[in-house]
């Protein structure tokens, strides 16, 4: 038994072993010769002679079974049990208790995963397996053991692929930073609509002010990409990451070419936009500097448009205080003068709830429609007493165009911040009056170069600018379609048109409400 070598107690029990072999074989001689026949001996004396050596016999295998017994209790209490760690197959280390493997590899995952960095890493999938072991009075080196596991167990960076109808736009770090781009895009062109600014999409009801008047409400009730988005989980290279800010401005620009357009002879604001088939909305915003659409022949203008790779589609709810119009009654008088009129009654104006349902794509509207109206104060009437006394000087309040074949190029009102006070037509080049009237201006006017300004003598008066040569004179009689000159392009002008306005009590008035 070499386990027990130079130990006192190895010694004592080679000797108890020695003699219990020494008693076994000396009464095992003994009881044979207790079975050879003897004389003239007496049975008590031969049972003496035989009882000596079986109870040495005895004795020594109850003490071979006790040593034998000792021995194995010893060696199993300093027996150990551990493991033999394997990572994929192969051995790396012993160690005390699989736990400290598993809270080993847990704990690397972990700190790979809250790492301050602009890469995330993940751990490579490693197979973790275990041998039993059990060996005599050994233990295992548990450190040195999860050290070997720590420098063994390996990662690769991971991130989100940004998918745009099956094709990868970008990777960034993780989905998060995914989700912050896409919810970026929505309140570009929908304020408001993104969950940071309205996590829950529902329908409200209007609010009122201290003096109980309602007040406009907007409710988002859908946005939506058109195009297929995915945000998937991908092993990567650390290149292959983009800023976001860079993704951010591919996704709602498209990154376009700057393109430009020169203004040339004839040109104007609805003329190009019609010739590059490039929203005037585009152009105005593009280019702010324009101002009541005046442009010369050399100016540069940005019509470049973006082609965003994802277009957002929206629907809202609008409801809001309308104004209602007062209704004009007219009534004819023969004794007020053709093209005059005077004022019975005022009218007061009435409002109304209306709640109109939006569709938009990219923030511009596509599509409106009315879904309820309900009228909160009803409109007073004006009541007009309008002449029909026919004087040749005077007009006759009925407007005819001015230019045959007309085409309107730019309408009256605000564009952008600007105010346009009349229409500018083109069609047949003589420039005709459009009501009776006495002419009261021939000459020029800055902005409007060669002007004509005609006195209808019933309030209204009418003015015609840009033109290229007169036909009329100052204090002239004219009457309805009476030519007054030739369109031209004096003045601010960029093209041959006519600039017409509409004058009523020296106040402007939008002329298509009297043509």
């Amino acid at each position: 038994m070499a386990v027990f070598k130079n130990t006192d107690r190895t010694g004592k029990t080679r000797n108890v072993l020695r003699r219990g072999l020494s008693l076994v074989r000396s009464g095992y001689l003994k009881g044979l010769n207790a079975f050879k026949p003897k004389t003239h001996v007496s049975t008590k004396t031969g049972i003496a002679r035989y009882r000596t050596p079986a109870i040495l016999s005895a004795a020594a295998i109850v003490v071979l079974a006790g040593a034998a017994f000792g021995t194995n209790q010893y060696v199993q209490a300093h027996t150990n049990t551990y493991y033999q760690v394997m990572l994929n197959g192969k051995p790396i280390g012993e160690i005390s208790s699989q736990k400290l493997v598993e809270d080993a590899v847990k704990a690397k995952s972990e700190a790979l995963a809250k790492a301050d960095s602009n890469v995330h890493y993940e751990l490579d999938d490693h197979k973790v397996t275990y041998e039993t072991v059990s060996a005599y009075k050994k233990q295992p080196d548990d450190q040195a053991t999860l050290a070997a596991l720590q420098s063994s167990l390996t990662s690769h960076a991971v991130g989100v692929k940004l998918v745009v109808d099956g094709k990868t736009i970008a990777i960034v770090k993780d989905k998060e930073t995914a989700d912050d781009i896409l919810e970026r895009v929505k309140e570009k062109f929908v304020p408001g609509s993104s969950e940071k600014s309205n996590s829950k999409l529902s329908v409200q009801a209007l609010s009122y002010n201290a003096a109980k008047e309602a007040q406009p409400s907007r409710v988002v009730k859908s946005v939506s990409f058109e195009e297929d988005v995915q945000t998937i989980p991908a092993e990567i290279n650390a290149s292959d990451l983009s800023d976001p800010e860079d993704v951010y401005k591919k996704l709602t620009t498209g990154n376009p070419n700057k393109k430009t357009y020169t203004v040339q002879a004839g040109d104007c604001i609805g003329c190009i936009a019609q010739k590059t088939k490039v929203p005037t909305s585009v152009i105005y915003a593009n280019n702010p500097w324009i101002q009541d659409d005046y442009i010369q022949v050399g100016d540069v203008l940005d019509i470049t448009q973006n082609n965003p790779v994802l277009n957002i589609q929206s629907e809202e709810e609008v409801t809001q205080i309308e104004v209602i119009d007062p209704p004009v009654e007219i009534r004819k008088s023969d004794d007020i003068k053709a093209g005059q009129q005077k004022t019975l009654r005022e009218g007061t104006n009435g409002k109304r709830q209306v709640t109109y349902r939006l569709l938009k794509r990219n923030g511009t509207m596509i599509e409106e429609e009315q879904l309820s109206s309900t009228v909160l104060q009803a409109p007073v009437s004006t009541i007009i007493l309008k002449g029909t006394k026919v004087i040749p000087s005077e007009g006759t309040g009925k407007f005819a165009w001015p230019v045959s074949g007309h085409k309107i190029t730019s309408y009256y009102g605000t564009r952008w911040g600007r105010m346009h006070k009349g229409l500018d037509i083109v069609g047949n080049r003589n420039v005709m009056a459009a009501d009776n009237g006495t002419v009261e201006f021939v000459g020029q006017k800055t902005g409007y170069g060669n002007c004509i300004i005609i006195n209808h003598n019933n309030g209204f008066e009418t003015l015609y600018g840009h033109l290229k040569s007169f036909n009329v004179k100052e204090g002239q009689v004219v009457s309805k379609g009476d030519v007054l000159g030739i369109m031209g392009e004096t003045g601010d002008a960029t093209g041959i048109h006519l600039h017409f306005e509409i004058h009523l009590n020296g106040k402007l008035r939008n002329p298509t409400s009297y043509l």
